[in-house]
C-alpha cells in the first residue's frame, strides 16, 4: 500500500493576504481622515488673489468679514467689540496665540484696516490676512 503525504502538516503558515487588505484599509482611513483635517470652519467669502501666499499653522482664530462688513468667529456672527475682547482673553492665556482674518474682496480696505488697528491696540500681534493663490503670477 502506498502511503500519502499528509497535507495538513504542510499547509501550517502565516495567512498574509488578510493582513494587507487590513493594512490597506488602514492606510485608506488615515489619507482620508488627514485631507479633511487642514478644513478651516468659517462662514464662505469670496477671498482676493495673492501671488505670494504660504500656509500657516493653523491659527487659533478664524475671522471671517463678510461682503456686508459683518464679522463671524468661525461660523457664528460677532461684533467688534466681542471679537476684540475673546481674543485678548485668549492671547492673555496663550503666547503663541494667533488670529486669521478671511475677508471678503468685496470688503472695504478700510473695514479691514480698522480690525487690524484693533488687534494690535489690544496686544495682538500674531494677526495674518487669508487670500487664495493667484493662478497667475502677473495677476494683481
Amino acid at each position: 500500500m502506498i502511503k500519502l503525504k499528509d497535507r495538513k502538516k504542510n499547509d501550517l503558515g502565516i495567512m498574509i493576504s488578510p493582513m494587507i487588505d487590513m493594512s490597506f484599509l488602514l492606510l485608506v482611513f488615515f489619507i482620508v481622515t488627514t485631507m479633511n483635517m487642514s478644513e478651516v470652519e468659517t462662514v464662505p467669502v469670496q477671498l482676493p488673489a495673492a501671488t505670494q501666499t504660504r500656509i500657516q499653522p493653523e491659527a487659533r482664530f478664524n475671522v471671517a468679514v463678510k461682503a456686508d462688513g459683518s464679522l463671524y468667529l468661525g461660523t457664528k456672527p460677532v461684533t467688534r467689540e466681542a471679537l476684540i475682547a475673546q481674543a485678548k482673553a485668549a492671547a492673555a492665556k496663550d503666547p503663541q496665540f494667533s488670529l486669521v482674518i478671511y475677508g471678503d474682496g468685496q470688503v472695504p480696505y478700510e473695514k479691514v484696516l480698522g480690525l487690524l488697528d484693533d488687534c494690535k491696540a489690544a496686544g495682538i500681534l500674531r494677526v495674518g490676512l487669508a487670500a487664495e493663490k493667484a493662478a497667475d503670477h502677473g495677476q494683481q
